[in-house]
């Protein structure tokens, strides 16, 4: 369905181009992002681009990223496929040589992408051209081991923009469950168990059953299994909202906030991607991926607002809102977690509430979390790839909003810290579990209205290399 990008990162002697830059005194004042192109009938490169960093002594892993993704942007347009990348030397009092290269490769790379696999092929001719080669010149020979796991990882977060960017005709809970099967038959060490509708019904889990509802699409609970260090205690469960298409349910979404409702499985795309970059690199960690899907379709058997359902932890929830689905299939998938993985951690990730634009915007991701710890790894993790995040509470008094009179609790709160007590239902059901949890809203990150630096319009793939940095440094 999607074509594959093909990059590679390769290695040269530390020599430099020979080249005189006739560059006026005012052409160029190297501001950071700044780009200027210049031509020669010189044999060896025909171009050659300046790129400005700004000010030295202010200069970080982020403004790297943000100036070569502004080189990248320039190359893509010029149709530039092959790109000779003398890097820059920076002293490790200011960024480490490590950072620099991560901070130069991941801005090129997160920039490199452009979704168009639903166009005609005629159209396809005028997108702009994407890089397949980078040569590094540098005198820093581990460089290219580092770009090398770059590539890697960003490539993981192609893969997860392109799943959030497809047709949700296209990209349903079948398809995210041969996507998970083909993942274990690459790898060994990678195990891929599917629930269908038939053993989910058989488990009970009622509240996964009751969203599916309206959906001619079967539901699936996907779990993906990798043990990168079998004699570690460590175990950690990453949780992904696949709601494929969300219409709302019969509290349906009103025109303009269904438009992009392909997008609620950005959750599940986070979830395939950190797990794809882990197996891929190897990390020394035992992850489980479970990503709980299905539509919130429509239909005459839509399941309804007053009604109460059964979960799969045996607590009875009370529908407030259909379109407060999100929370009830992770609730199912948390008990599943906590009966047959048996996890040290359950992250969980979703784009679950509007609420959270509200209050953090597109900039950051909202964090909640039963554990200082593990809070305070993520905010770190998030700092480490500037995908950050916010820890929000989870105090107890905002359980109230969740009280039901007719069942054990209410699947929303009203609109007052909506993405709270989003949170606090999702908590209810580690009751009783000496666990370190922590939910990250995603709702306002994943998916953009229109570019913002290296992050394309659309599907961002954002959370797969904040997961990768935290289970790295865990």
């Amino acid at each position: 369905m999607h074509e594959k990008q093909v990059i590679k990162a390769a290695s040269f002697d530390d020599s430099l181009i020979p080249w005189q830059l006739p560059v006026g005194a005012n052409d160029f004042k190297a501001r950071e992002g700044e780009v200027i192109v210049l031509y020669s009938d010189n044999k060896l490169e025909s171009r050659v681009a300046l790129l400005g960093l700004g000010e030295k002594s202010h200069l970080t892993t982020e403004k790297l990223r943000r100036s070569y993704s502004s080189l990248a942007k320039v190359a893509n347009g010029k149709k530039v496929s092959v790109l000779s990348l003398l890097m820059p030397v920076v002293t490790e009092s200011i960024v480490a040589k490590d950072a620099v290269t991560r901070g130069v490769i991941e801005g090129i790379l997160l920039s490199n992408y452009h979704f168009i696999d639903l166009k005609h092929d005629a159209l396809k001719e005028n997108a702009p051209t994407l890089l397949k080669k980078i040569a590094l010149i540098t005198a820093d020979k581990s460089a290219k081991a580092i770009a090398e796991k770059c590539l890697v990882l960003c490539q993981a977060v192609h893969f997860a923009r392109n799943l959030v960017n497809g047709n949700a005709d296209d990209v349903t809970p079948q398809y995210l469950s041969q996507l998970a099967k083909d993942m274990a038959k690459k790898d060994s060490k990678v195990e891929c168990h599917i629930l269908g509708k038939k053993e989910i019904e058989k488990e009970k889990m009622g509240l996964l059953l009751a969203v599916n509802r309206g959906s001619s699409r079967d539901p699936a609970l996907i779990v993906l299994s990798y043990k990168g260090n079998p004699s570690s205690p460590d175990r950690v469960a990453l949780i992904g909202k696949g709601v494929t298409y969300d219409t709302g349910g019969l509290n349906l979404k009103p025109t303009g906030n269904m438009e992009t409702m392909k997008c609620d499985m950005g959750g599940a795309a986070t979830v395939f991607g950190a797990f794809q970059a882990a197996v891929a690199m190897g990390l020394k960690v035992n992850l489980t991926a479970i990503i709980p899907s299905t539509e919130n379709g429509i239909s005459s058997n839509s399941y309804k607002p007053g009604d109460v359902y059964p979960s799969y932890g045996g607590k009875t929830v009370e529908i407030g809102n259909t379109d407060a689905e999100g929370r009830l299939i992770l609730a199912d998938a948390i008990t599943y977690a906590l009966k047959t993985c048996h996890p040290t951690h359950i992250i969980g990730i979703a784009t679950l509430t509007g609420a959270i634009d509200v209050a953090l915007g597109a900039e950051t991701t909202g964090l909640f979390s039963n554990n200082d710890a593990l809070a305070q790894k993520i905010f770190a993790a998030g700092e480490d790839t500037f995908e950050r995040v916010w820890r929000l509470p989870v105090f107890e008094e905002y359980r109230d909003q969740l009280r039901s009179d007719v069942a054990d609790l209410r699947n929303i709160g009203g609109r007052s810290a909506g993405s709270i007590t989003a949170a606090v239902f999702l908590q209810q059901f580690i009751e009783g579990y000496d666990i370190q949890w922590a939910h990250l809203d995603i709702a306002s990150t994943a998916y953009l209205a229109e570019a913002r630096r290296y992050h394309p319009k659309y599907a961002t793939g954002i959370g797969v290399r904040l997961m990768i940095s935290f289970l790295e440094n865990l």
